[in-house]
């Protein structure tokens, strides 16, 4: 079995996707710190007339200190999700597959409240079963370790009985891939290099959020993932 890692994240990249498609398994760092500066986990890029937009789902800090992402809360979630809402009709209203998403989206929001851990859950398995991938999601947490870097890493895919790590790649640069080795497990790593696909509003920019990806392509985004992705074996 292959098994791979991520943080949550809200409405995530390409690579993540290809990193499932590759997967038998993707363990989410649930139990990880939550980053005091910038972070993807949060926020990523969507896009409209002038360019690339942030969205950044907003997290209450103040007075709580260092905080492990399956600890945050959204700061006032009704407000944000009405203005999320917002901007992807007034950026995607027109797209074949507006109406399906903007039903999902406005049954999840609610349902997630202000409970971050569960909207970045519940937004990446959207846009995976939009684009046909069945990986399953394992978190951290309910696997009851705790360390950090490799060792956490190594410690979680021999938990799960898998028998190779699927990193991103570069992901050496500060991973201990002996660590790997000794413990028995191959690495691989996923290069993702963004195909370019039609963008609505002008020039194509790359490593957008997948929710760009599935408004433009719809179904045929899964093909783009895929000719973006590159298996690297070790």
């Amino acid at each position: 079995m292959r098994v791979s890692f991520n943080q949550p994240a809200f409405v995530p990249w390409g690579g993540f996707y290809g990193r499932l498609l590759y997967s038998d398994l993707m363990i989410i760092l649930d139990n990880t710190q939550f980053a005091r500066g910038f972070t993807f986990v949060n926020r990523n890029r969507l896009k409209g007339p002038q360019g690339e937009i942030w969205v950044t789902v907003p997290i209450r800090k103040k007075g709580l200190g260092l905080q492990k992402i399956s600890h945050l809360r959204i700061a006032r979630p009704e407000g944000w999700a009405y203005k999320f809402l917002s901007l992807l009709r007034h950026y995607y209203g027109h797209s074949l597959y507006y109406e399906r998403t903007i039903s999902d989206l406005e049954r999840i929001l609610p349902e997630a409240d202000d409970n971050f851990l569960r909207l970045a859950l519940q937004t990446s398995k959207l846009l995976s079963d939009y684009f046909g991938l069945r990986t399953p999601f394992q978190l951290q947490s309910e696997l009851s370790l705790d360390l950090k870097g490799t060792e956490l890493l190594v410690a979680l895919a021999l938990r799960v009985g898998a028998g190779e790590v699927l990193l991103p790649y570069l992901a050496d640069r500060h991973l201990n891939l002996e660590a790997f080795h000794r413990a028995g497990l191959k690495v691989c790593f996923l290069k993702y290099d963004q195909v370019p696909y039609p963008q609505f509003w002008g020039n194509f920019i790359e490593n957008l959020s997948a929710l760009d990806l599935w408004l433009c392509c719809g179904p045929e985004g899964l093909r783009n993932i895929k000719r973006s992705s590159r298996l690297l074996q070790t």
